[in-house]
């Protein structure tokens, strides 16, 4: 009986020595948990031969175009885009209408001449502008498929260059101006400022018989810059005083008279007030003539 029960207390040991406890692995350094497994790149192409959703995801370069690239249902479709896109690599002609506008749809031009806005550039001058001319150049851009953006550049570019050709010239008629003044200060000396009245009043009394406003005339850069025809307009004058001109139809002398000597708009009033004028006498004389019907 004794011997009995130290074989079952042997078998008990064994059994225990046998069992094994299942080892715990140890907890990572600072309580971090394992990294998640590689997420699994998304298919290309399903069973059938299709296109995946969103497969283009699966590359950053593609991204961009991902709406354009989510139309494309099966490979056959991209590479028959792909394929008309080589065939349009090269620039139309502009005469193949047909060919000109998928030109235009595939690179994003408008569709038609009035999407093109060429906008005025800033500080352009009336001179250098010309909104027709504007509208025909956007036909022109038209036509040719020039990007707007491009036809803009170009606008700008014309109008700098048209502003620098513009001071340039307005500064070689100041130039022209100032030496064809200076001649005639020499020329005329003391009597330069009178002799130039007298040409603007000879103006301006032709100007008014003949219905012409000489305002641009006096002004004109081209006539200032000249010095003879300054000359030319100063004998003209004095030939008038000698002869002076006459109408076809008789005018009131006294209303005349009148007019020298109180309107200064009057060719001859300047001359009739001063008597330091050189035509003073010119404008007395026929004052008296109109007022009095004295003889010259």
């Amino acid at each position: 009986m004794k011997e009995h029960n130290n074989d079952e207390a042997d078998t008990q040991q064994t059994a225990a020595e046998v069992v094994t406890v299942p080892e715990v692995p140890p907890s990572p350094v600072g309580g971090e948990l394992p990294s998640e497994p590689p997420a699994v790149p998304l298919p290309l192409m399903n069973a059938d031969g299709a296109f995946a959703p969103e497969w283009y995801s699966r590359f950053e370069e593609l991204k961009p175009y991902a709406a354009t690239l989510g139309k494309f249902r099966r490979p056959e479709a991209l590479a028959k885009s792909y394929a008309l896109l080589e065939r349009m690599k090269g620039y139309p002609d502009v005469a193949d209408t047909r060919r000109m506008a998928a030109f235009r749809a595939a690179v994003g031009l408008p569709e038609q001449a009035e999407g093109y806005a060429i906008p005025r550039p800033d500080n352009t001058p009336d001179e250098l502008w010309d909104p027709a001319l504007a509208a025909s150049l956007s036909q022109v851009a038209y036509e040719y498929g020039v990007p707007a953006p491009a036809m803009g550049a170009l606008c700008e570019k014309y109008a700098d260059e048209g502003r620098r050709m513009l001071a340039a010239t307005r500064e070689a008629e100041a130039a022209a101006i100032a030496r064809a003044d200076a001649e005639l200060q020499q020329d005329w000396g003391v009597q330069y400022e009178d002799n130039m009245r007298t040409v603007g009043d000879f103006l301006t009394h032709l100007g008014t018989r003949a219905g012409v406003d000489v305002a641009d005339l006096a002004t004109n850069p081209a006539l200032r810059a000249n010095a003879d025809f300054a000359r030319l307009m100063l004998a003209a004058a004095s030939l008038l005083e000698e002869a002076p001109l006459r109408s076809g139809v008789p005018t009131d002398s006294r209303d005349e008279a009148r007019r020298i000597a109180s309107d200064p708009a009057h060719p001859l009033h300047e001359a009739y007030m001063r008597t330091s004028h050189p035509r003073h006498r010119y404008a007395n004389e026929q004052y008296d003539r109109l007022a009095f019907g004295r003889p010259l």
